[in-house]
């Protein structure tokens, strides 16, 4: 058993387990690409509005139909420097003359900025690139801090070259964006060109790799770029050599490429801690199985011998629930006959000493004969009841509408005088003891008959509705109703909620009725509510497994 239970334990977790790492690593997954999906839309946004600032400038100059000259340099400058103030994510905005000579700029001119034709963009700008063109980084001789430009050529309204107006963007504005995402405690993220060349990249191991290294080589480009322009892998990184979880996207306009990874150890963190917590379940487990296993095997010896008592004390109570049985039925059968002699001399007492009695004597005649009446009322129901476990016929298939109409018809008499009217649907053919469930309609419709409100016609319906695994009888009245408070009592044997006076009976019969609906394996139940009629139902299985037999009385 410990042997099963290590193999099954062992088995599970370890499935659980690799079940859960590469759930991880997928969910990891789906963060990269929820990420890269965010650093696509802040890349664009940035260069969108770095290039507003550009179109703009751009617009003043065609409007004025020339670029700036000498003596509105003063004004211009102040303008620009409002507009790149009023951009966070703008360093300097500046224009370049067609020779390539940096003229006029939001901040003022280093000596080593003023040539730019050794620039990126100039050349193809010049040439006659018509969109935004976004160059490689340059430590920025306005501010030293590495930008990368923004840059589109100017041309007057007859498409003259006129020079080039420029934005840049600092890599500062990005590594604060990905310092605010708090993904995982070695996260890397960045903007690279479509050739390779690094626009901002966090972590960087060298300030210069910005300007130096390109990762035209590495496995994103060479490998997954070239098959998909949106995707996720997990691979070591050619930049830092570890292993991650990284997701791209293409951009088309301007073209550059967006990645975002978590390392796998970050992404496994928490895995790592659920394997060792499992792991160490799963030990703590097999101890404490070791140790009932322990128990069970002791307890087992205890349990035979318990087990042993316990057949023997069935055996013991059974043959004692026949003998009480067998004893309640005699005892009332026998009580019949002295109770039958008090009445007859009674009654003969009456007749012979009726002008020598008083007015007294006669009433207490009459009360000791109502009273032996209603003893042997008692007796009577009391020897039916006895009788469900020990007279009882066996279960045959019986259609239940023949057992249910004549119930009725025993009833002919009391329905006659009360003018009621009974309506007997179509009920199913089950295994049952015949006299019995014939009994129980019987007792159900009578109990419909009696109790009304006087001077009602009783109308009473009796139908079944078929579930799965049984059938279920209705007998449907328009009585007095029960109140809800009263549905366990009425069950009960001798109890009764009315006085004899104004409804006869002994309280036995709806007793009766459970202890034969039980004796079939169903169960019966009321629903009511006072002064709204009652449903009497009760279930019979459409399989019903007919129990011992026990001795009957002779």
């Amino acid at each position: 058993m410990m042997g099963f239970y290590a193999l099954v334990v062992g088995g599970y977790g370890t499935f659980a387990t690799l079940a859960d790492y590469s759930e991880t690593l997928l969910n990891s997954e789906k963060v990269t690409r929820d990420y890269v999906r965010l650093l696509e839309e802040h890349s664009k946004r940035t260069i969108d509005s770095a290039d507003l600032l550009v179109l703009r400038l751009i617009d003043r100059i065609v409007a004025q139909g020339h670029l700036p000259q000498p003596g509105e340099y003063d004004t211009e400058r102040r303008l620009m420097a409002a507009m790149a103030n009023a951009s966070p994510q703008t360093e300097t905005l500046y224009l370049i003359d067609p020779t390539g000579r940096l003229f006029l700029a939001s901040r003022p001119i280093p000596q080593s900025a003023v040539d730019s034709t050794e620039r990126d963009f100039f050349p193809i700008l010049k040439s006659g690139h018509e969109t935004l063109f976004v160059g490689k980084v340059v430590r920025d001789p306005f501010t030293t801090n590495f930008t990368f430009p923004v840059a589109r050529r100017i041309t007057d309204a007859q498409g003259r070259f006129l020079g080039i107006a420029v934005a840049t963007i600092p890599n500062l504005y990005f590594k604060e964006f990905y310092h605010n995402l708090a993904v995982g405690s070695t996260p890397a993220m960045g903007v690279f060109k479509l050739d390779g060349s690094i626009l901002v990249r966090e972590p960087i191991t060298r300030d210069d790799d910005v300007i130096n290294r390109n990762m035209s080589d590495s496995q994103i480009y060479t490998k997954y770029l070239p098959q998909s322009s949106i995707g996720t892998y997990r691979g070591t990184s050619d930049y830092d050599g570890i292993p991650r979880v990284v997701s791209y996207r293409k951009i088309e306009y301007p073209p550059l490429l967006v990645w975002m990874s978590v390392a796998e150890n970050d992404a496994l963190a928490d895995w790592y801690w659920r394997a060792w917590r499992n792991a160490g379940i799963a030990f703590v487990t097999i101890l404490v199985m070791i140790g009932l296993t322990w128990m069970v095997l002791r307890a087992v010896q205890h349990e035979e011998i318990a087990r042993d008592d316990l057949e023997r004390a069935n055996d013991s109570l059974r043959r004692s629930n026949a003998d009480l049985e067998q004893f309640a039925y005699i005892a009332s059968h026998d009580l019949q006959e002295p109770l039958r002699q008090i009445g007859s001399y009674v009654q003969l007492l009456e007749r012979r000493y009726k002008d020598k009695l008083d007015s007294d004597a006669s009433t207490f005649i009459n009360y000791t004969v109502e009273g032996v009446k209603r003893l042997q009322g008692l007796i009577h129901e009391l020897l039916a009841y006895s009788s469900v476990g020990t007279r009882r016929s066996p279960f045959a298939v019986t259609n239940l509408t023949d057992l249910a109409r004549r119930a009725v018809m025993h009833l002919s008499s009391d329905i006659k005088n009360s003018g009621a009217e009974v309506l007997v649907e179509t009920l199913p053919t089950l295994s049952v003891d015949a006299p019995q469930i014939e009994a129980v309609f019987q007792q159900l419709v009578s109990n419909g008959l009696r109790f009304q409100i006087k001077g009602s016609v009783p109308r009473l319906r009796i139908w079944a509705e078929e579930h799965k695994d049984d059938w279920v009888m209705s007998v449907k009245d328009n009585g007095i109703g029960i109140d809800p408070q009263y549905f366990d009592r009425i069950f009960l044997i001798f109890k009764r909620l009315h006085s004899r006076a104004d409804y006869p009976g002994d309280g036995i019969g709806l007793a009766l009725c459970q202890r034969v609906v039980e004796r079939h394996g169903g169960r019966i139940w009321v629903e009511s509510e006072a002064g709204q009629g009652a449903i009497f139902r009760f279930s019979l299985p459409k399989v019903i497994h007919q129990p011992a037999q026990l001795p009957s009385n002779p």
